[in-house]
């Protein structure tokens, strides 16, 4: 997992603007874990400003989340708080300090990975779960699709190409990536039984305010990377969705890959 400072530029933009993973995934994944028993815990692994771990709160008796950013798990701790939630414990970390998790409270029934999975030790990583996993528990690695590099809306292109114009090293807009290896390949290879890919698609719609937000929560194009040009650039980006007038809209995709130990 990445130092946490590579993303503390970004904390606001990815609160306030990276899509939550709606109801039924969380319904999905409290169905399938028998989430909601007593003494359920859950742990939530590279957790980002609380999308997985606030709402599991509601179905588990303690969620620990963890993160090795100190401003996103300040994030995770006030969203907790809007939503009156008292069970969600942050927790400065990364993959490598699972082993000693459930020192004192036993194990998890399931572990969560949003859009997090990539930065990890794979199969390290997945091994260190399967140790403090309770029997029939598991693992669920949630993605979405990565709109500005991975989107084929020409809205898109446009922002791509703005971005292009401030920043160096931008990962290729490629569209669409079909990997040799899927996340359901990883959880096999680790030895979890009962793998299932679920996916959820919804259409969303956009203002420049959530376009823009987007853009600089992620770690390529964050205000850290920007530097002076950020204001710059954020005029540019403005400037150029305004020219658009259009409305910006995507298809979203939101895939859950689980196995049990």
């Amino acid at each position: 997992m990445p130092d946490g400072p590579r993303f503390d530029s970004t904390t606001d933009y990815y609160a306030a603007h990276r899509p939550g993973y709606g109801d039924a995934v969380i319904d999905h994944l409290r169905e399938r874990f028998s989430l909601g028993d007593p003494g359920t815990r859950v742990l939530d692994l590279g957790c980002g400003t609380g999308e997985l771990a606030v709402p599991l709160a509601a179905n588990a008796d303690e969620v620990v989340a963890v993160d090795p950013s100190p401003a996103m798990l300040d994030a995770v701790r006030a969203r907790a708080a809007r939503a009156g939630v008292e069970t969600v414990h942050a927790v400065e970390g990364d993959d490598t300090d699972v082993g000693h998790l459930d020192a004192t409270s036993g194990p998890f029934r399931l572990t969560t990975m949003g859009r997090s999975f990539h930065w990890m030790d794979g199969a390290a990583t997945l091994d260190r779960i399967r140790n403090v996993t309770e029997p029939s528990g598991g693992v669920a690695l949630v993605s979405d699709d990565e709109w500005l590099t991975r989107g084929t809306e020409e809205w898109q292109d446009a922002v791509y190409d703005v971005a292009t114009g401030y920043l160096d090293d931008l990962p290729e807009r490629t569209g669409p990536v079909e990997y040799d290896r899927s996340w359901a390949d990883h959880l096999r290879d680790a030895g979890f039984d009962d793998v299932r890919v679920e996916s959820v698609g919804e259409r969303r719609d956009l203002d420049a305010d959530a376009v823009v937000g987007y853009v600089l929560s992620l770690s390529f194009c964050s205000p850290e990377r920007l530097g002076d040009d950020r204001r710059a650039f954020e005029a540019a980006l403005r400037a150029r969705l305004d020219d658009l007038d259009e409305s910006f809209t995507y298809e979203r995709t939101v895939e859950v890959t689980s196995g049990r130990v």
